[in-house]
């Protein structure tokens, strides 16, 4: 008897020494001051500004050991409007960690193309956890739209106590308006007398949004449209033709290649590397402070005015508007 009181007595001990420790380390009901808080943060833009709350409406999150196995693996939807979102993490125990995360947009409507990212096997290697771009039956051409898919990662040491890391993010999609317009006034151009296409290699990430390998992708038009002129007279231009794509991250290393098509005269009437010719807008403006690639990713969106003499299958290469920029090309190898 005296031996069940004294293990009792123990007990009773053991579970108030517990009891003390948890609420040592965790006072709050909320257990807010326990654990890890990541915190989102999307100021790799133009403006340098956080746009997280405006391009992702998911967030996934991995964590892997000092070893690159996996440890954790967290999702979180519904955060679309939430600049500085950050996701709690219950307990971690101290160590050096690497965390990986992938946002996208998931709330757009329509088709909507959304990257390929395979979950790693518990315990499995940092390098297994990719984005590969989505392709039609041929395995090499993308037509769709695409959710905005921002990368992320972070090599922290974990205290085990209550901590707040933060995670910079980089947006991987873009998107590109092409605008055709004539030289001569009068001259009409007609969408479907034009075929439009990207040849990239970008359509493999490895788990920091770098070039996992050489994966060819065709990017084709998702809109392509005449946009005529209502008010047009015979003395003044009538008529432009638009196309719309999406791409994986724009890689200088990659080469991308823009290519115009004459399908009615079945000609060639432009053939340029897409990268460097997009770089060119960053003269003046951040040369000094950023690389070509660091304004490629900055960068999400282009608007490329081209002036063509559709009779002639030539186009004009003293003016080119990129983003509102004149572009003078006289004296430029394309």
């Amino acid at each position: 008897m005296k031996r069940r009181n004294r293990n009792s007595r123990f007990c009773l001990w053991l579970c108030a020494l517990l009891l003390a420790c948890t609420m040592q380390s965790c006072i709050k009901e909320d257990r807010s001051d326990c654990g890890l808080d990541i915190r989102f943060r999307y100021t790799y833009n133009m403006l340098d500004a956080d746009a997280f709350g405006r391009e992702a409406d998911r967030v996934r999150l991995w964590v892997f050991d000092a070893d690159n196995r996996l440890v954790a693996h967290y999702d979180e939807s519904g955060v679309r409007g939430t600049d500085g979102f950050s996701l709690h993490i219950p307990y971690l125990p101290e160590g050096n960690y690497s965390f990986v995360a992938w946002a996208c947009s998931t709330d757009k409507e329509g088709e909507f193309a959304d990257f390929e990212i395979p979950q790693p096997a518990d315990n499995g290697p940092k390098e297994a956890l990719t984005a590969r771009l989505p392709r039609e039956e041929d395995g090499r051409t993308h037509r769709y739209p695409l959710n905005s898919l921002l990368n992320g990662t972070l090599d922290a040491h974990v205290s085990g106590e209550q901590q707040t890391l933060t995670i910079d993010m980089m947006k991987c999609t873009n998107t590109l308006r092409v605008i055709l317009m004539p030289i001569q006034a009068g001259e009409a151009l007609q969408a479907e007398d034009f075929a439009f296409s990207i040849e990239g290699k970008a359509g493999w990430l490895a788990h920091n949004a770098e070039l996992l390998q050489e994966d060819l992708v065709t990017y084709r038009p998702y809109y392509q449209e005449t946009s005529i002129d209502p008010s047009a007279t015979g003395e003044a231009v009538e008529s432009a033709v638009v196309a719309e794509l999406n791409t994986s991250r724009l890689m200088v290393e990659a080469e991308p290649r823009l290519l115009i098509h004459d399908t009615k005269n079945d000609r060639e009437i432009m053939n340029l590397n897409l990268a460097w010719f997009l770089s060119l807008q960053a003269i003046g403006e951040h040369r000094a402070e950023w690389s070509d690639q660091e304004y490629l990713d900055r960068q999400d969106e282009f608007a490329m005015t081209f002036f063509i003499d559709a009779d002639q299958g030539t186009w004009m290469q003293t003016h080119i508007v990129v983003n509102g920029w004149v572009l003078s090309l006289e004296d430029v190898e394309l």
